[in-house]
């Protein structure tokens, strides 16, 4: 099984720290944990933190062949904020390295023999990497599109757009008002905007995320709910990326809808009872988070 992601790589600048982050890297890092061969698409700065960027990936063990230097801009640093609940917001510098991705024959092999690419809308606010993503997404088998709404770094009509090209969407509760919102629906519950969006999109699967309420997923035509797993919250940052994760792991496996969204919940709440979006979490643990004895 092979996935290839697109979009940011940078560093969760805590109080105490800086951690590899980035929403599209949060996501291949978990999968690589889980088994599958994954490389990410994306750009570094030639400079100090790029190059420790690097080896930190590299100690993941995804495959940064496709990782690109960039001598004009600087590694991305985004400063985390953290609430009394753990819940984050972020400052992202524009521009970054990661805004000026390029493509090329060997990126291009990469997506079209990979089950599924990954990508997220922050990568599509600067022109440069938007153009490469759009050359990628025409080589795609299955497409993943991981919605992060972070004022000002969006427009509104280029999301829906890019909604209509993806088979799969994964956002949060508060996204997902939103955009509903913004193309007019006249819902207010969770179920009924969830309806709306696959209307207007087209897409095959659509999760929404709802902290630690758990998720709700929309698949050939059925709803799956799960509530969530209950624990200590120390960040929230990463959770909904490594969700997305174990989400597209179990659904790669052919694993019934009810099973993809509790193993994505259960893997989405460990990953909020630590520091940072790429703790190392084993696959016995997932299951034993899951089914205590």
């Amino acid at each position: 099984m092979k996935v290839t992601s697109f979009g940011e790589v940078l560093w969760d600048d805590f109080p105490n720290g800086k951690v590899l982050g980035g929403a599209p890297l949060n996501v291949t890092v978990r999968l690589q944990s889980l088994g599958i061969d994954t490389a990410i698409i994306s750009r570094r700065g030639d400079d100090a933190d790029g190059g420790e960027l690097l080896r930190q990936i590299q100690s993941k063990n995804v495959n940064t062949d496709y990782l690109q230097i960039c001598h004009e801009c600087a590694t991305s640093l985004v400063k985390v904020h953290l609430d009394k609940y753990g819940s984050a917001s972020y400052e992202i510098v524009y521009p970054c390295a990661w805004d000026r991705i390029a493509v090329d024959d060997a990126a291009i092999k990469r997506v079209a023999e990979s089950d599924a690419f990954v990508f997220g809308s922050l990568a599509t606010r600067d022109e440069v990497s938007r153009k490469s993503l759009a050359v990628l997404l025409k080589e795609a088998k299955f497409k993943i599109f991981d919605v992060n709404l972070r004022k000002p770094h969006y427009d509104i009509d280029r999301l829906l757009e890019t909604m209509k090209q993806s088979d799969m969407v994964k956002l949060n509760d508060d996204e997902l008002y939103e955009l509903a919102a913004a193309y007019g629906s006249p819902y207010h519950s969770i179920e009924q905007n969830i309806g709306y969006l696959v209307e207007l999109t087209g897409v095959k699967i659509l999760c929404v995320t709802l902290g630690s309420h758990g998720a709700v997923l929309y698949k050939d035509g059925e709803l799956y709910r799960h509530c969530g797993f209950r624990v200590k919250v120390v960040d929230t940052v990463g959770s909904g990326d490594s969700f997305l994760g174990g989400l597209t792991y179990k659904l790669l496996n052919n694993a019934p809808p009810h099973e993809a969204i509790a193993f994505a919940c259960a893997l989405g709440a460990l990953v909020a009872s630590r520091h940072g979006a790429t703790a190392d979490i084993s696959l016995e643990e997932i299951e034993a988070f899951m089914y205590p004895a």
